[in-house]
């Protein structure tokens, strides 16, 4: 026994030795299950992340870790660090999950990458400047926030674009101290870094196609932490939660940031804002009118000033908007119209103008407007003292013969009586009365839109004691609105007999009554169909009018959709509306420039810039219309791509309406076997190559694998309409 004494000592010790190596490799290496999970974030305030005075976490992100934690029974911890030691952690793929990081290709090959949780807009901030467009920024000295992928997209997405000087900045606060002291012109990043109203400055949007995803980011020892998280993702994108979080957040944190200055409360406690709107004219979407009354971004700013912060504001409704404009020269416009080039309008400007086209209608028989100087010499209507007149009084002088009317069914009367031969007016005013007009139906279309540089916007004088407190204002004012208010009741009071027959008897009264409102719904809905269609068939002369592809392009692109999303096995409402509306998904290229549209060689990265903005033009053109979410997504979001690299908003996968998906496949098959100027056409075959190559990366995998199965029903379709 003596002897092997020595042995089991030596089993002893390197048993123990052992176990320690072992629980030091373990507190070296945490694991998501036994430790907390550290969840690293920029710490700088934005709807993102913030802190309130008391210093509690708030915003997206502690709700999204907190909804996780609760769900996934995990314990992941926001930890707030600078920007330089957050991107070295991540630079160096230290433990923890990654919040607030923007996706770009690079990162995508080297990284672990959550799904989508939010697109980040790019957006440019300036004291005193504004810009329109990326060419702008070329004389400019700008400012990126280093260790941040903006600087790469920006890049990316426009690779001609060079500055006049280049500086990298630790954090936005050290870049907005080199504006104020004058050192640089521009602070370009994403829009989550600007949406601080305490800071006052101008905000434009030169790259109006470039949307960067966000996500979360983990370190290696956490990769099987993602694929439960990414399917959180998706429970909260199909429930509409995170919809609900990110406006929320938004909005909560611009009410938190919303200050007043020992001024501002002087001039409320003292004075009465006073706000003059348009009455008997549109301006979608600042304010419009319809059966319920005003509507639009001003009613819900004038709203919020008293709901949110109880001020005093009297609003004076008034008639011949336009001319009353140009004459009081009001210190508040919450609807200001004015040119581009409108330096005062800039300098003013406390929220996002909309670029503002009015819409030219005539008879069904009559031209359309392949360019707008053919209105010379031609009696056009308008509403007296509205926007449109004296657009034509500046725009054509004595060569154009106004004739005004009070009201838009004195306009149709005088068309119909060949008093005019054009109406000119807002879309959204035009239409809300032509809808229920017997003459609309088969009589009147739209025969083109103006091509003016006009804007409309929010505007107030810029030394005006309210400037910085309605600047502030109309931020939050903007996320509030997006939000639906729902009054609940959770009583139920206790009912008798007799009041149980009282009930029984209004109960059978309310049925009858509600059979009787759905037929008379039942007749509407039909009316409204027409209208639709008839709105449709105009739109579609005046994109075929404007545009060199033929009717046929738009009825194939139609069948082949309808065809798929009838082997989807969608609703007979979903195909109907799918198929009816595919023919509209270039109606955006209305205004496009001719000079673009029909070059008939390669366009410039500029032009090309500028021609796809026809998906957020159409967009436009036909909201207010009541076609609804499948021809608004049609029409907005046809030049998605599955892998996130299209245009307009960069959305990814199943982030895409399926509508969309759908219009995508079919119009690239019709437009690789069309004929052009610059092209031949391709054979079936070879574009069902093109198209099979594009799976996973142009086109959703789904649609591709049901295309393989009928691609030869598309050949058919091209066959029998073909040009």
């Amino acid at each position: 026994m003596r002897r092997r004494t020595p042995r089991i000592t030596s089993f002893f010790l390197i048993a123990i030795l052992t176990a320690l190596v072992w629980a030091r490799a373990a507190c070296a290496q945490p694991t998501p299950e036994s430790h907390v999970i550290p969840v690293w974030i920029y710490d700088a305030d934005s709807f993102e992340f913030w802190r309130t005075p008391q210093g509690e976490l708030q915003g997206f992100y502690p709700e999204l870790v907190r909804a996780i934690n609760q769900k996934l029974d995990i314990h992941l911890q926001l930890q707030p660090i600078s920007g330089p030691e957050i991107g070295q952690r991540f630079n160096d793929d230290r433990y923890g999950v990654y919040a607030g990081v923007l996706r770009t290709e690079a990162r995508a090959r080297t990284k672990i990458l959550s799904s989508q949780l939010f697109n980040n807009e790019v957006v440019v901030a300036s004291p005193t400047m504004s810009v329109n467009t990326a060419d702008e920024l070329s004389h400019a000295r700008v400012l990126f926030r280093q260790n941040d992928a903006t600087l790469e997209s920006v890049q990316k997405r426009y690779p001609d674009l060079k500055f006049r000087s280049l500086r990298l900045v630790a954090s936005s606060e050290e870049a907005f101290r080199l504006l104020g002291e004058h050192q640089a012109d521009f602070y370009i990043n994403d829009a989550s870094e600007m949406e601080n109203t305490q800071r006052y400055y101008l905000i434009s949007r030169p790259f109006p196609e470039l949307r960067i995803p966000v996500v979360l980011a983990f370190s290696p020892e956490l990769k099987d932490l993602r694929e439960k998280v990414n399917a959180f993702i998706g429970e909260w994108y199909r429930s509409g939660e995170i919809r609900k979080a990110l406006e929320e957040s938004k909005r909560q944190y611009l009410l938190s940031r919303i200050t007043l200055s020992k001024e501002e409360r002087t001039w409320l406690a003292n004075n009465r804002l006073q706000i003059w709107l348009p009455k008997n004219e549109n301006f979608a979407p600042i304010i419009w009118k319809d059966d319920r009354g005003y509507q639009g971004t001003a009613i819900n700013m004038i709203h919020d000033m008293r709901e949110l912060l109880g001020m005093e504001v009297d609003v004076h409704f008034v008639d011949n908007y336009a001319e009353e404009l140009a004459q009081q020269r009001w210190p508040v416009r919450l609807v200001d119209v004015a040119e581009k080039t409108d330096l005062d309008h800039a300098a003013g400007r406390i929220g996002p103008d909309v670029a503002w086209h009015n819409v030219y209608y005539n008879r069904i028989k009559q031209p359309f407007l392949w360019d707008e100087e053919s209105i010379r010499s031609q009696r056009v209507g308008v509403l007296a003292g509205s926007f449109s007149a004296r657009y034509l009084q500046e725009r054509f002088g004595s060569d154009v013969v106004i004739v005004t009317r009070h009201s838009v069914n004195g306009l149709i009367d005088a068309i119909e009586n060949n008093k005019i031969d054009y109406i000119l007016g807002d879309l959204s005013s035009l239409e809300s009365t032509l809808r229920g007009n017997e003459l609309f139906r088969g009589v009147l279309k739209v025969a083109g839109v103006t091509r003016s540089e006009v804007i409309i916007g929010p505007w107030v004088q810029p030394d005006n004691p309210m400037y910085h407190l309605l600047t502030q204002v109309n931020r939050l004012s903007s996320f509030r609105t997006q939000l639906e208010r729902h009054e609940t009741r959770d009583f139920f009071p206790a009912l008798t007999k007799n009041t149980l027959k009282v009930i029984s008897v209004i109960l059978l009264i309310t049925a009858l009554f509600s059979i009787g409102m759905l037929v008379m719904m039942r007749r509407h809905m039909k009316e409204n169909r027409l209208v639709n269609r008839n709105i449709v068939q105009a739109l579609e002369k005046v994109n075929r009018a404007h545009d060199d592809e033929t009717g046929s392009h738009i009825q194939r692109v139609a069948k082949y959709c309808g065809m798929m999303a009838r082997e989807l096995d969608l609703s007979r409402k979903m195909i109907a509306e799918i198929e009816h509306f595919a023919s509209l998904h270039d109606v955006g290229k209305i205004a496009v420039p001719e000079r673009i549209l029909r070059k008939q060689g390669p366009l410039t990265a500029q032009e090309f810039n500028e021609m796809k903005l026809h998906t957020t033009k159409g967009y436009m053109i036909i909201q207010g219309l009541g076609l609804g979410p499948v021809a608004e997504n049609i029409i907005h979001f046809h030049h998605e791509k599955w892998d996130g690299s299209g245009y307009p908003e960069g959305l990814r996968g199943e982030n895409i309406p399926l509508e969309a998906r759908i219009l995508a496949l079919a119009d690239v098959y019709d437009a690789l076997r069309q004929k052009r100027v610059y092209k031949p056409g391709f054979t079936h075959e070879l574009a069902c190559e093109v198209i099979f190559e594009g799976a996973g990366k142009h086109f959703d995998p789904q649609l591709i694998a049901l295309f393989r199965q009928h691609h030869l029903k598309f050949c058919t379709i091209f066959d029998s309409l073909a040009d």
